[in-house]
C-alpha cells in the first residue's frame, strides 16, 4: 500500500512538473518569455524553429526578447533569421536585438549585416549599436566603413560611438568632442578624426609603426 502511495505521489510530481513547463506557443507573454529562456539551452533544430517564428510575433517584447535568445544560439538558422530581421523588421527595438545578436557572431554574413545597418537603419540607436558590434565582431578592415558613416551621421551620440568604435579597432584614442564648439568646428574636427583613422588603419594593416597618437592631428 505505501509503496503504490510512493508511486502515485511520484507521478503527481512528474505530472505537475511537465504541467509547469512553459511552453513557447503559450497566450501568456510572461509565459513566452520563461519558455524562450529556457529554450536557448535546448537549442536543437525544432526549438529554434519556434523562437525564429516568435520573432514576427506581434507583441514587441515578445518578438525583442526571441530575436535576443537567437543572438545567443550558434545555429546558422539563428544567425540567418537576424540578418533577416535587422534587415526587414520596422520595430526598432527587434532590430536592436537583432543587432547586439549579430554583434556576438564572427562570420562574414554577420559582420555584412552590421555594416549595412550602420548606414541604412532610420533608427538611431540601432545605427550606434551597429558600430559598437563592428568593434566587437569586425577588424581594421571596418575602419573605413565607419570613417564614412561618422563623416554623414547627424545625431552627435551616433556619431561619438562610431568614432568609439574606430579607437576600439585601431588601438588609439581620440580626444572626445568639445560640447562648446561650433557646427563648423564640429565638422573639422570629424574630418580631421576620419582622416587620422584611416592612416592609422593603414599603417596598422601594413604593420607600420604608430608613433606618438597623441602627436595626431586628430588631438589639435
Amino acid at each position: 500500500m505505501r509503496k503504490c502511495a510512493i508511486v502515485l505521489a511520484a507521478a503527481m510530481l512528474a505530472a505537475a512538473g511537465c504541467s509547469e513547463k512553459p511552453s513557447l506557443t503559450s497566450s501568456d507573454p510572461k509565459e513566452r518569455a520563461r519558455a524562450i529562456q529556457a529554450a536557448v539551452k535546448v537549442a536543437d533544430e525544432k526549438t529554434v524553429e519556434q523562437v525564429v517564428a516568435l520573432t514576427r510575433n506581434e507583441d514587441v517584447q515578445t518578438a525583442a526578447s526571441a530575436v535576443a535568445a537567437l543572438g545567443r544560439m550558434s545555429s546558422p538558422r539563428a544567425g540567418e533569421t537576424l540578418r533577416q530581421v535587422v534587415a526587414a523588421d520596422t520595430r526598432a527595438e527587434v532590430r536592436l536585438a537583432a543587432v547586439q545578436g549579430l554583434s556576438q557572431r564572427t562570420e562574414p554574413k554577420a559582420v555584412e549585416a552590421l555594416r549595412e545597418t550602420l548606414v541604412r537603419d532610420p533608427a538611431p540607436e540601432v545605427r550606434g549599436e551597429a558600430a559598437l558590434g563592428l568593434a566587437k565582431a569586425g577588424t581594421i578592415e571596418d575602419v573605413p566603413v565607419l570613417a564614412a558613416a561618422v563623416g554623414r551621421e547627424a545625431d552627435p551620440k551616433v556619431a561619438r560611438k562610431q568614432e568609439l568604435a574606430m579607437e576600439y579597432l585601431i588601438g588609439v584614442r581620440f580626444p572626445p568632442p568639445d560640447p562648446t564648439m561650433t557646427p563648423e568646428q564640429r565638422r573639422e574636427r570629424v574630418q580631421r578624426i576620419r582622416t587620422t583613422a584611416m592612416r592609422l588603419a593603414e599603417a596598422r594593416k601594413n604593420k607600420i609603426p604608430l608613433g606618438n597618437p597623441c602627436k595626431d592631428n586628430a588631438s589639435k
